[in-house]
């Protein structure tokens, strides 16, 4: 056997103590996926960079960590050896991606998405480390398709640090993606938000005064929140001689509330390169930019919340008349009904007592909107977004309003009679004797007049709530007096009262009648539960309903056991309001199919429907497909192709792939598809019909059977 040659054995040698990193890229459906690193090797005790690595195919594209309008975040699982860890991934700025009228944000052309890998500094093995992971992604075009792959890196562990070089073939790569991460914002950077929700343009009024902003060329505003704005609408901004940068932009259809702070990436293109800037903008007095302006103003950060704000004395008329207009409410008429009672009981009463009971009625109406007042005078100064009749936002408060009312009708309907050792029941204070009762009318009368806003409240409210402390609160007590108003009017000219009827056996017919709209209060209540949680929301208030009904059923039982089980059951009860399922909020209904009348898919349904002969429009779409979106919009939201459905008596299949579904997954197959959207039009017993992935109404209806005579 022939002795190997000095040189190959010399060659050898050196590969055999070369670091080396091995990788394997993966082909899906448009994307290659690849995880990469910074280095060669490995080093204990240090942290080194990764990347996830996505290169879609020309004309496709994957997603930023928000997506826009609609879409899926990229996402990434790790398997990692001892004493190895991986971050978060790290996302670059992303670009807009448009069809039609959605804008998403993501990548069409390859991204590195770094990750921090630590190494621990016991980490000792001379074999390489295996390092593997799970990602997911979401590609686009004209249909979406969710992709997956399980990648693996080997990399060696480094004897010394000069063992572990920058890997060249990364090298660029790493650099252009860690010049696209955004930055902390510069400390000088002074940041507010407003949120303009009321009128004609709802939109994000944000203001940046600092270095650097004036020597923009072009800006781009990326929110973190996906629901926070109409990506699709055009940004507008200002910016001053002195640098500072006014931004608008219109607020997303599924905007609920404001958030605590607004946070994103600003990407600023100028003539040095671009750079991108993390920022978090605090709550604070912003004006919104007018889709006309052409000229910026002075200073956008202590501009005024309002255009033109309405004179001081003009705004507390309003009030005035908005408090005034708050008795006709009907969320306000219960309450006016147990006042109106006791205005009836003191009829015979001195004018000297009447006059007391009107002034202790105006005294808890007005000292409980003046606390009111204070409470969210603080929540705004502590940066919360609040407005009127914030408390019915929250399931908890509702659920214990409409407590309160089911009992204050268990209560006029003669099922209980409260004494002085009621606990927890704001209507025995109402209808307590003397003038207690005629000020906690009054406390009672506000808590439920605030879901209401009447005519003439919107202006003085959003004045208010713009101004200074003392500003707010004299506006709130105008709101007040105009709901005492009327019966302070009554105790102070007693010829009012002649238009109330004598006192007879009709007034206890009268009292329980009147627990109706106490009832009804409460069925409104429930229907408001209803919308904030779900119908598990409902049925625990309803349950709760229940053991209030029971524990007054038996309040004026004598004995332990009933007393026992009532304090059991008001306090299983209260404890209901503290439920999860009180807790949790539902948003709105999305996409434009979300208030037409249609069937979720199966193929027994539809084989039924074929069947009997029935033209039936079967969709398969997904929350995340921006196609699907197009769609919904443009084509299945028009008013002619619901008009085309009913005449032709369309049945409307959905079938919602946002989840993973096998059944779904089969029928995609089946029709040669890997993604969605994907529209199926049958008529009776015929073979589909597979329309295009992207629709006009006129394809829809084209596709339909003509309509019977």
């Amino acid at each position: 056997m022939r002795p190997a040659s000095p040189l190959l054995t010399c060659a050898a040698a050196l590969l055999l103590q070369m670091p080396f990193a091995h990788a394997a890229a993966v082909k899906t459906d448009h994307v290659e996926a690849e995880l990469v690193a910074e280095s060669t090797a490995l080093r204990a005790g240090a942290e080194q960079t990764l990347a996830l690595r996505l290169q879609p195919e020309a004309g496709w594209h994957v997603y930023w960590r928000n997506p826009g309008d609609s879409g899926l975040a990229t996402s990434i699982s790790w398997t990692l050896p001892d004493g190895l860890s991986a971050g978060a991934l790290q996302w670059p700025y992303p670009h807009r991606e448009t069809l039609g009228p959605i804008v998403n944000y993501g990548y069409a052309e390859q991204v590195l998405m770094p990750v921090t890998l630590t190494v621990a500094a016991d980490v000792q093995t001379p074999e390489p480390l295996l390092l593997q992971a799970k990602a997911k992604w979401l590609v686009c075009k004209d249909i979406c398709i969710p992709g997956s792959a399980d990648l693996e890196l080997q990399l060696p562990l480094a004897s010394d640090a000069g063992a572990a070089g920058s890997d060249e073939r990364w090298r660029d790569a790493f650099a252009k993606a860690r010049s696209e991460l955004p930055q902390p914002a510069p400390a000088d950077w002074q940041l507010r938000f407003q949120i303009h929700d009321k009128g004609a343009d709802k939109a994000l009024a944000l203001a940046i005064r600092g270095t650097g902003i004036g020597s923009a060329d072009q800006l781009a505003f990326f929110p973190y929140a996906s629901d926070l704005l109409n990506h699709s609408a055009t940004a507008r901004r200002v910016l001053d001689g002195d640098g500072n940068l006014r931004l608008s932009q219109t607020l997303s259809d599924y905007y609920v509330k404001a958030p605590a702070t607004v946070d994103g990436v600003l990407v600023i293109h100028g003539s040095g390169g671009d750079k991108a800037w993390e920022i978090s903008a605090t709550p604070g007095a912003v004006k919104v930019v007018p889709p006309t302006a052409d000229t910026p103003p002075a200073a956008a950060l202590d501009a005024p919340a309002a255009e033109a704000p309405p004179a001081y004395l003009l705004v507390l008329l309003f009030a005035l008349l908005g408090g005034l207009v708050l008795n006709l409410m009907p969320c306000v008429f219960p309450v006016l009904s147990i006042k109106a009672m006791s205005l009836v009981d003191t009829r015979g009463a001195t004018r000297a007592k009447q006059r007391s009971h009107a002034l202790a009625y105006t005294a808890g109406v007005l000292l409980t909107f003046v606390g009111l007042a204070g409470l969210l005078i603080a929540l705004r100064s502590s940066g919360a977004a609040i407005g009127w009749g914030f408390q019915l936002q929250h399931p908890g408060f509702v659920a214990a309003l409409a407590y309160l009312f089911f009992a204050m009708g268990l209560s006029l309907s003669g099922v209980v009679e409260f004494g002085t050792r009621m606990m927890g029941v704001g209507q025995s204070l109402a209808s307590a004797e003397g003038y207690r009762g005629s000020f906690f009318t009054g406390v009672l009368a506000v808590a439920v007049a605030s879901p209401c806003t009447a005519p003439f409240m919107g202006t003085a409210l959003g004045y208010a709530l713009s101004q200074p402390a003392y500003v707010a609160l004299t506006v709130f007590t105008a709101l007040g007096l105009g709901l005492a108003l009327p019966f302070l009017a009554i105790g102070f000219v007693p010829s009012l009262a002649k238009a109330l009827p004598r006192p007879g056996k009709w007034m206890e017919h009268f009292k329980q009648f009147m627990a109706f709209p106490l009832y009804l209060t409460t069925v409104w209540l429930l229907w408001v539960l209803g919308g904030l949680t779900d119908r598990n929301g409902m049925t625990v208030a309803l349950l709760g309903l229940t053991l209030i009904a029971f524990a007054l059923w038996l309040w004026n039982r004598s004995g332990r056991l009933p007393a026992v089980l009532k304090l059991a059951a008001l306090g299983a009860a209260l404890a209901l309001l503290a439920s999860p399922l009180l807790a949790k909020q539902v948003a709105g209904p999305a996409g434009a199919i979300a208030d037409v009348a249609h069937e979720p898919y199966s193929e027994a349904r539809l084989a039924e429907l074929r069947a009997e002969g029935r033209t039936v429009f079967v969709d398969f779409t997904a929350d995340w497909c921006i196609t699907c979106k197009v769609n919904e919009r443009v084509a299945l939201a028009a008013a002619d192709v619901r008009q085309a459905f009913a005449e032709r008596k369309v049945v409307w299949l959905v079938g919602d792939w946002t989840r993973e579904d096998p059944l779904i997954t089969r029928t995609l197959e089946r029709f040669g598809r890997n993604g969605v959207p994907l529209y199926l039009v049958y008529h009776g017993a015929a073979e589909a019909t597979v329309l295009p992935q992207l629709l006009t109404p006129s394809i829809v209806i084209d596709a339909l059977p003509p309509a019977a005579p």
